[in-house]
C-alpha cells in the first residue's frame, strides 16, 4: 500500500512540478521578449519625437534668420515667440529618456509652434501678397548669428 501511495504522490507532484517549471520557463521567455519589444517600441517612438523636435528646431532657426533680416515692429511679436520656442528646444532633455516631464515639455514646444503659426496666419490674412514680410537673405550670406 505504501508503494502505491508513493507512485500516486509522484504522479500528483510531477504535475505540480511540471506546471511550476513551465510557468518559470514561460515567465523568463516572456520577460526577454518583453524587453526586446519594449526596446523596439522605445526606439520607434524616440525617433518620432526626435524627428518632430528636429523639425521644430529647423523651423525656429530659419524663421529667426528671416525675421532678423526684416525686423519690423509687426515681426517683433513673432520674433519673441520664435526665441521662446528656441529656448524651449535648448532646454529639452535630449539625452534623458527617463525625464518625467518629457511629454509636458513637448506639449509646451508644440504650443509655441502653434502660437507662431497663428500669428503668421493672421499676418498672412491681413497682407497675403506680402507674406512673409521679410526679404530672404542670399544663400551665401546667411548670418552666423542666426545659428
Amino acid at each position: 500500500m505504501a508503494v502505491e501511495q508513493d507512485i500516486f504522490d509522484a504522479v500528483v507532484m510531477a504535475d505540480e512540478r511540471f506546471h511550476g517549471e513551465g510557468y518559470q520557463e514561460g515567465y523568463e521567455e516572456g520577460s526577454s521578449l518583453g524587453i526586446v519589444e519594449g526596446k523596439r517600441y522605445g526606439m520607434v517612438h524616440g525617433a518620432k519625437i526626435g524627428s518632430e523636435i528636429g523639425c521644430y528646431r529647423g523651423f525656429a532657426l530659419a524663421w529667426k534668420c528671416l525675421l532678423h533680416s526684416g525686423a519690423g515692429e509687426k515681426d517683433s511679436r513673432k520674433m519673441k515667440v520664435v526665441e521662446a520656442l528656441i529656448a524651449l528646444l535648448q532646454d529639452f532633455p535630449y539625452d534623458d529618456p527617463t525625464y518625467e516631464k518629457l511629454h509636458e515639455d513637448l506639449d509646451r514646444i508644440r504650443g509655441k509652434f502653434r502660437q507662431y503659426h497663428s500669428a503668421a496666419l493672421a499676418a498672412w490674412l491681413l497682407h497675403p501678397s506680402g507674406f512673409p514680410h521679410v526679404s530672404l537673405p542670399g544663400h551665401d550670406k546667411l548670418a552666423p548669428q542666426c545659428f
